[in-house]
């Protein structure tokens, strides 16, 4: 499927999930959660929790935080990809693990490696890595190469670059320019901005790489504490949510040591599973 029927596609899924109340600005408070935070007549409460775990509310009983390890420095990362198919009743998501996500960030070089699982059709698998520049790991240059296990004729591979206002991607058969509107930052490159804690203090606006896909006109702020529910009990974790051009809301949540333990994104989502 090339992008831009993809792009149809995925445009007729999310105005279908929207009008069921799967999306995050839609969806409707679950039980069992409690927040305290910065909250004014300033932000808009369809981006804020409680929606920030109601994607993933049927996974988190089970789901034990990573208590190990640091983004605060060079890492490596594992995430489970959490699955939301449609809630229950009693508004309980039914969650499904269906892929992974391996990262790994050294200061200057973002990596990574996502695997997802597709009910009756074939996996897919994305790598990416991503060169950056300090302070805000802007990228400067990229490679992505995404493939279907299985199917080696099935593969392609784009490179990218950033000369600060512009991004240049190049494909096999195609050569694409846009201009950016603020720094250029790659997705995983966010996390160690949020465990550095930076953006507690001041919004962060910028420009997404979403692999190769530019999505302008990005904020990411902080929103305050969520006390969520976890395997054995119950959690506070610093809450982050992203809202910009092309994409549903983000939350990212946030443990006291900078680790980024829950990436809710509606049908998508990812949990941490260890930290080295």
């Amino acid at each position: 499927m090339i992008r831009r029927d993809f792009l149809k596609v995925a445009g007729v899924s999310a105005m279908a999930m929207a009008a069921q109340g799967n999306l995050p600005l839609l969806a409707r408070k679950p039980r069992g959660v409690s927040y305290s935070g910065l909250y004014t007549e300033a932000f808009d409460s369809r981006f804020v929790s409680p929606n920030a775990i109601a994607p993933v509310n049927g996974y988190l009983p089970k789901f034990t935080p990573v208590g190990d390890g640091s983004m605060q420095r060079a890492f490596r990362a594992n995430y489970t990809l959490v699955r939301q198919y449609g809630q229950t009743k009693e508004l309980v998501s039914n969650n499904f693990d269906c892929g992974s996500l391996t990262l790994s960030f050294d200061g200057i070089q973002s990596r990574s490696e996502e695997v997802r699982h597709k009910r009756d059709e074939m996996d897919n698998t994305v790598k990416t890595v991503v060169e950056t520049r300090w302070p805000l790991h802007t990228a400067a240059s990229w490679t992505l190469e995404s493939s279907v296990v299985g199917v080696p004729e099935v593969h392609y591979t784009e490179q990218g670059r950033w000369d600060g206002q512009r991004m240049l991607v190049k494909g096999r058969s195609f050569s694409l320019e846009r201009e950016t509107s603020g720094p250029l930052i790659d997705r995983w490159s966010l996390l160690p901005l949020l465990a550095s804690g930076k953006i507690k203090q001041q919004d962060l606006k910028f420009d997404l790489l979403d692999e190769s896909t530019l999505r302008p006109n990005q904020t990411l702020r902080y929103m305050g504490e969520v006390t969520i529910p976890v395997a054995g009990g119950e959690t506070s974790l610093d809450c982050y949510v992203q809202s910009g051009w092309g994409i549903v809301p983000t939350h990212y949540l946030v443990d006291p040591q900078g680790r980024v333990q829950l990436i809710t994104m509606a049908t998508v989502n990812w949990a941490l599973m260890d930290l080295s």
